[in-house]
């Protein structure tokens, strides 16, 4: 009988009971550490791991150097981003990031985040938010124009509350991964138009771990791609969005990248949803923007600078802005959906040589 490929796991996670039996069909030996129980991971057993399954900050703490896992081929991390585990001194390590793969949780949060931002789209353009928060505050029926006044919206005298289609919109998303692949598909199914601005302007396959029936592997739902690094390409492409959807990791490139200059690119009365990461603008360029004539009509941010937002921001209580705690990626089964990415990921290993998920660790992502 041929010897299993990597028949090692650690995992520093907590898990259902169930999701630990799948994984034992799927390798020799399991050590099962979670650290946020009262188990440390035993230093002994570092050097004969080939898998770690852990938490968006690493392996645990002691490890710092490659040499002390010789044997690990990858890391399966429960988060989509790998910002942190990138910093940490296991791999600043030259032999660790030569020789050890991270692999980032892209595709399960498809489950839940794209619902929240098609749900922040349609409350902006319905002020559902406003509506929900005047008859708890007043466990009254407020009027039309009460409702209107309150989202800071201008309509003619008790005629509407300012309520948007967005039938015939067009939404640009920010980056072109898993989530916005799945958001872009269902909006098209509500007839928005989609377009897509990635840093090469280009179509790209989706080769990643993908949810059966999600997504847009293909990436054939935009009907246009632009170019985040071509200015002028990227003006044209944030000039066309009724709504944009954020959706960006955070590395160098996309720190500050929507500049209070860019935000005027947008088209009077657009609305920004951001589920990728706070530093992708300042806070105080939104809030001018969302104050401005013809300019942001709503923002929706699951993501904030800074984050978590000081007490008192300006920006929790402003008529046109959703706030919510980096949540949108919360669902239940979470670690369930990691656990049968990790299968997928060592079935495809062990079968193809290759791994799914594999972070840049020169982009960061």
């Amino acid at each position: 009988m041929t010897a299993q490929l990597y028949p090692t796991l650690a995992i520093t996670v907590t898990i259902s009971q169930a999701s630990l039996a799948k994984l034992k069909e799927q390798f020799t030996t399991v050590h099962y550490y979670p650290i946020e129980g009262d188990k440390l991971f035993p230093e002994h057993l570092a050097s004969e791991v080939d898998v770690w399954y852990s938490r968006f900050s690493g392996l645990p703490k002691f490890i710092t150097k490659y040499e002390q896992i010789p044997r690990t081929k990858f890391v399966q991390l429960t988060s989509a981003g790998a910002n942190v585990v990138l910093k940490t001194p296991l791999f600043q390590d030259p032999e660790a990031q030569k020789h050890v793969s991270i692999c980032n949780a892209s595709g399960i949060h498809v489950k839940s985040i794209p619902q929240q931002v098609i749900a922040m789209i349609i409350n902006l353009y319905m002020s559902l938010h406003i509506q929900t928060y005047l008859t708890r505050s007043k466990a009254a029926w407020p009027s039309r124009q009460e409702i209107a006044d309150a989202a800071g919206k201008h309509i003619e005298s008790g005629s509407n509350i300012g309520s948007e289609s967005l039938i015939g919109k067009r939404a640009g998303m920010l980056g072109y991964g898993h989530i916005a692949r799945e958001t872009a598909r269902v909006l098209k199914a509500m007839n928005v138009d989609i377009i897509a601005a990635n840093s090469s302007g280009t179509r790209r396959i989706d080769d990643g771990y993908i949810i059966p029936g999600t997504g847009d592997k293909d990436g054939i739902v935009p009907s246009a791609y632009y170019s985040t690094t071509d200015p002028e390409s990227f003006r044209e492409f944030l000039s066309k969005c009724d709504v944009l959807v954020a959706s960006l990791p955070s590395t160098a490139e996309t720190h500050y990248i929507l500049t209070a200059d860019l935000l005027k690119q947008l088209p009077d009365g657009a609305v920004l949803v951001n589920v990728g990461r706070g530093d992708l603008a300042r806070s105080e360029d939104l809030l001018a923007a969302l104050d401005a004539p013809g300019g942001l009509s709503g923002v929706a941010l699951d993501v904030t600078d800074p984050e978590p937002l000081t007490a008192g921001h300006p920006l929790y209580t402003h008529p046109k802005a959703i706030i919510t705690p980096h949540s949108s990626g919360d669902f239940v089964g979470y670690f369930e959906s990691i656990t049968d990415l990790l299968v997928a990921n060592i079935k495809q290993v062990r079968r193809t040589g290759k791994l799914m998920n594999v972070v840049d660790p020169v982009k960061g992502y």
